[in-house]
């Protein structure tokens, strides 16, 4: 089995490691463990037992590891890690391993042999393969984050040969999923209904992911969560990947013949998008990895399932991804399209501005609609000036106004479209993405700018820049509200380059106002992945405000993304898009899961909405502090509808639990509260926070005690026994505050 030159390589976090090995020098390693910290001794004699394949009939003469850059020339029925040709000539390859480094990010150390390797804690893996017969090179980084446990996996490939490359398929990683693992979550959905849960058996075929829309999608979310059969909120292993690319997508799960299963995942590239010239490259976005196990230190948790993965991918983005504006309170939005759209008088405005001042909004966005001939969605896109008919003297009038009453000033952009009717198509018609002798299909009546080209980049950062310098804006709303069809150049698909040129515009705008702050929006949450994420630290989910639909909505979310970088506003009573009439209360408790905002006119609303809105607003402020760093909880539901979160801080000091009845309940009563998170040996208060004890206590002919009366009960017996719920109707909402007193803090690990 192990011999002379087989080798291993360990990366290890706080609580996590990942596992390779090879037998030979020049085989390609296998990702053997990825999980919680191994606590025995390794020795590749073990290892080489533990991965020596049998050998059935009717398949190759030798046995075919699935390694982490699986090739069709190894005769392995998978799908390739790699597809690529020249000129239709050197379509297979077979690269082997040139070197495996083990490096320590702290230092520069690293290791190629498996004693330093084991001895010494390393956190990232270079693999180095290379095929001299094709000329290729790839280089495969695996990068172990300490705290989180989030494993990164990107693939780099080089053309060493001396004609180009036609690249058709590149995975940024493939992984062995764990024997147990017969069970598959995504998120899909459509405009207005995003990140919806979908389950399947990973059966006896391939589970294809594909988006090609050039964008993250509304359809189809970059991210699966695997697991044993059955796996929930709080049991069962679990294995979450996520692909941080805000283009076409392609993942693949699939269990072979031989019952091994794996996943992979990668750019689904557009026909003849990606050539390789000689010495050229190309990299992968990247992969992560989380996988279920109880977190140690300030997050420190002894729950499985789907829990644990939202709690370490929550961790990691706060940490590694997201801007560091972020981890500052987030402020109240206030935005302007569902309560005027397209109707921009200035007294208006400036009559919602004091509105929702008094509410407690801190920032005004104003959206689409300020530039010229914009008095619909038909005109002026690209156009990124002032419109002087609606604003004579620009946008200073509205802006003097926002600040004086004391908020920041937002503005909305669609920076990466065009309206055919506009000034800039009529001056740079070859400024969009098109094929030549075909008519492009519009979309909201909009083209789509080709920012594979420089002039089109820096013609959008001059005329932002000088907005935002000018204004002094501290927020963008940069939206995008299409697909792209036909996106190339008029020869050859540009899709992949419209990414990267967003990104580069963005990042550009960052590094110039590094207090600016960007949200990403497309259409809602058609771009919410966290290559966008690197860049802007809010989303809007979802264009529908309904707040029953935003429920599902913002769950999905949850599962991947932290709640302080959700949009989630306080909409209408009857919802826009969907004609649903919503009890405010219910409105604002689930608004409350995000970052707190309004989208209603708050100019025409009556005052006693007005008092509740702002109950609820004393209340975000109250917790927004901790919730950034907090732990997110989603329940298991006692009865079906029922749909119940939380979030608790990292001192275990403070929580709040949302309790949403989505439709009707099957039972007479909602069953029990019983929060996660907690301390077992502390005290904690109990009171409902919703403005609607009276409107809830109507249902019941008795209400439970806690609703009204002050109750003090342990953590222990909250987590165990829990708290009666009381009858709810359909549509309705509780938001309950459960803190530790004030007097409970003596140290209770002594006996």
């Amino acid at each position: 089995m192990s011999n002379d030159n087989s080798c291993f390589w360990q990366l290890t976090g706080d609580d996590t490691c990942a596992l390779f090995y090879s037998a030979d020098k020049e085989e390609i390693p296998q990702l053997v463990w990825f999980g919680k910290s191994l606590q025995t001794e390794i020795d590749t004699t073990g290892i080489a037992a533990l991965v020596d394949l049998p050998l059935p009939m009717a398949k190759l003469d030798s046995p075919v590891a699935l390694d982490i850059f699986p090739q069709a020339s190894s005769g392995i029925d998978c799908q390739p890690a790699l597809r690529a040709h020249r000129n239709g000539r050197q379509f297979n390859h077979r690269l082997i391993c040139v070197s495996v480094e083990a490096y320590n990010s702290d230092d520069t150390s690293s290791s190629t042999r498996p004693g330093a390797a084991n001895g010494n804690k390393h956190n990232q893996l270079i693999v180095t393969l290379a095929d001299p017969v094709s000329e290729l090179k790839a280089v495969l980084t695996f990068t172990l984050h300490s705290q989180s446990g989030v494993l990164g996996i990107n693939t780099r490939l080089e053309n060493t040969g001396d004609t180009a490359l036609q690249l058709e398929w590149l995975a940024a990683a493939t992984v062995v999923l764990p024997h147990a693992h017969t069970d598959c979550l995504h998120l899909h959905g459509r405009w207005g209904l995003e990140c919806q849960q979908h389950r399947q058996c990973i059966g006896p075929h391939r589970i294809l992911l594909e988006n090609n829309r050039g964008r993250t999608s509304h359809e189809l979310y970059p991210a699966v969560i695997t697991g044993e059969a059955g796996f929930g909120e709080n049991h069962g292993d679990t294995l979450a990947m996520h692909l941080a690319w805000s283009g076409s997508h392609r993942t693949v799960v699939e269990k072979l013949s031989d019952g091994r299963c794996y996943i992979q995942s990668g750019i689904a590239l557009d026909v003849g998008e990606l050539l390789l010239n000689t010495g050229e490259s190309t990299q992968t976005p990247t992969l992560y990895l989380a996988r279920s196990h109880a977190l140690c230190g300030a997050m420190q948790t002894s729950a499985e399932g789907l829990n644990n993965i939202s709690q370490r991918m929550h961790q990691f983005v706060r940490s590694t991804i997201l801007p560091a504006f972020t981890r500052t309170p987030r402020p109240i939005h206030a935005n302007s399209w569902e309560a005027l759209y397209f109707d921009h008088d200035i007294d208006k405005l400036k009559e919602l501005v004091a509105a929702v001042s008094k509410l407690g909004a801190e920032r005004f966005v104003l959206d689409d609609g300020w530039f010229p001939a914009r008095r619909s969605d038909n005109a002026g896109l690209g156009d990124w000036t002032v419109d002087k008919t609606v604003y004579p003297e620009g946008l200073h009038p509205l802006v003097k106004v926002v600040r004086e009453a004391g908020m920041q000033f937002g503005l909305w952009f669609e920076p990466e479209m065009v309206n055919p009717d506009s000034d800039l198509y009529r001056r740079h018609p070859d400024w969009v993405c098109h094929l030549q002798h075909h008519e492009t299909p519009l979309a909201r009546n909009q083209l789509v700018l080709n920012l594979a080209l420089s002039d089109v980049r820096d013609y959008l950062f001059e005329h932002i820049s000088a907005l935002v310098a000018e204004y002094s804006i501290d927020y963008i709303k940069w939206d995008q509200n299409r697909d792209l069809v036909m996106a190339g150049d008029g020869q050859v698909s540009v899709m992949q380059q419209q990414v990267t040129g967003c990104y580069q515009v963005i990042d550009k705008l960052c590094k110039q106002f590094p207090a600016l702050e960007i949200e990403s929006c497309a259409s809602g949450g058609a771009r919410s992945d966290w290559g966008i994420l690197k860049y802007t630290g809010r989303v809007w989910t979802s264009d529908s405000i309904d707040a029953v639909d935003r429920l599902r909505i913002q769950r999905g979310y949850s599962l991947f993304n932290p709640p302080e970088i959700t949009g989630a506003h306080i909409g209408h009573e009857i919802a826009h898009l969907t004609g649903r009439s919503i009890d405010i209360h219910t409105r604002a408790v689930i608004a409350l899961q995000g970052q707190l905002g309004f989208e209603l006119n708050a100019a025409i609303i009556d005052e006693a909405e007005a008092s509740t809105i702002r109950h609820y607003v004393a209340l975000y402020k109250k917790h927004r502090g901790w919730i950034s760093s907090s732990s997110y909880w989603r329940l298991q539901s006692p009865t079906e509808h029922l749909l119940i979160n939380g979030m608790v801080d990292t001192d275990k000091k403070r929580s709040l639990w949302f309790v949403v009845a989505e439709s009707s309940l099957s039972c007479t009563t909602p069953g029990k509260l019983l929060p996660r998170g907690l301390d077992a040996n502390r005290q904690y208060a109990v009171q409902m926070v919703s403005d609607n004890i009276e409107q809830i206590a109507h249902y019941s002919k008795k209400a439970p005690v806690w609703m009204t009366s002050p109750c003090t009960i342990s953590g222990e017996l909250l987590m165990k026994v829990g708290l009666h719920l009381p009858i709810m109707p359909a549509q309705s909402a509780l938001l309950i505050e459960i803190n530790a007193v004030a007097t409970d803090q003596k140290d209770t690990s002594k006996p």
